[in-house]
Formats: C-alpha cells, sequence, structure tokens
C-alpha cells in the first residue's frame, strides 16, 4: 500500500498495511488503521498521530516515535524495548496492555485515561512521567526511576519502594495505601 519511503503531512484512512519496512512519516494522520500483527522495521515517525487505530501484538524493530499520539487507540501486547531514540509517545485514551517498556527513557511521557494492565516497566528513567486517570492493574515497576511522576488520578497500581526510586513522585489516597502490603504487617 506504501508505495515510497517518505510520506509528509498525509492522512492515511483505513489502512491495513502488515510489513512497513524503512518508511519516514513526518506529520502524518492515521485513522481507523488495523496494523494488528505487522511488523515494522526501522520506521521513523515524527509528529504524527494515531486515532482509533489497532496496534496489536505489533513488533516493532528499530523504530523511531519522536511526539507521537495515539489517541483511542489499541495497543495490546507490544514490546517497545527495540524502538530507538528518539522515543516521545503520549498515549491517550487508548488500551495498552501487556506491553513491555524495558530500558527505556521515558521522562516525562504522558499517559491520560489509559486501560495499562499486566504491563511491564522494567528499569526505565520515568522522571516526571504523569499517569492521568489510569487503570494499572498487575502492571509492574522494576527497578525505575519514578522521582516526580504524578499517579494522583491513577488506580490499582502497585509499586515497591524498595525497588523504585519514588523521591518526590505523587499519590493520592485511598490508592497510596498500596504501599501498605508491601511490608511485613498485620493491618486490622
Amino acid at each position: 500500500m506504501f508505495k515510497t519511503n517518505d510520506y509528509w503531512e498525509e492522512e492515511f484512512y483505513e489502512y491495513d498495511e502488515k510489513n512497513l519496512d524503512s518508511i519516514y512519516f513526518d506529520n502524518c494522520t492515521f485513522v481507523k488503521c488495523d496494523f494488528s500483527k505487522a511488523t515494522f522495521y526501522s520506521c521513523k515517525f515524527t509528529e504524527c498521530t494515531f486515532v482509533n487505530c489497532d496496534l496489536s501484538l505489533s513488533l516493532l524493530k528499530f523504530c523511531t516515535f519522536n511526539d507521537v499520539t495515539f489517541t483511542n487507540s489499541k495497543l495490546i501486547g507490544v514490546s517497545w524495548s527495540n524502538c530507538i531514540e528518539p522515543f516521545d509517545i503520549k498515549f491517550d485514551s487508548s488500551n495498552i496492555s501487556q506491553n513491555s517498556f524495558h530500558l527505556m527513557d521515558l521522562r516525562a511521557m504522558k499517559f491520560v485515561n489509559c486501560l495499562i494492565k499486566d504491563t511491564g516497566f522494567e528499569e526505565c528513567n520515568l522522571e516526571r512521567a504523569v499517569f492521568d486517570n489510569c487503570d494499572l492493574e498487575l502492571t509492574s515497576f522494576i527497578n525505575n526511576s519514578l522521582k516526580k511522576s504524578n499517579f494522583e488520578t491513577s488506580r490499582n497500581y502497585l509499586i515497591d519502594p524498595k525497588h523504585n526510586d519514588i523521591e518526590k513522585a505523587q499519590f493520592s489516597l485511598p490508592e497510596a495505601l498500596s504501599f501498605l502490603s508491601l511490608l511485613p504487617i498485620k493491618i486490622k
């Protein structure tokens, strides 16, 4: 479907391409595209927007996402760890369950109104990241920097302060009581 390797200010509607190799997208919009189970190899997305798209079970190899927004999209089972910098994504009202973020620089990332169930954040820099009204059920945070990150409006998180740097991170009650469940104590 994609005829060239360079697109600028284009809109793609209901595309369902499954193999994208070395394509550069600048300031493009993707609407209702089905990239589920697609392979993206060495693609670059700069200032792009994905609206109502499905990228579930997509394979991302050596891709760049710079100033990219996913809105009302489904991205289940995606591993972002093989992407290269810059990596700057905003997830808005999307399902990013069963995703993997490993050894990534996610400073100041924004997750807004998202379902982030059973996702792994391991050894990431999440300083100043914002989790605004997100459901983080079964999501694991292991050896991350969460300094100044904001979880005030999110729920179902379980973050072990012994295995994450939570200095000046923001939480709210009653969700912050989840920290107590990690202590060797009984609460009655």
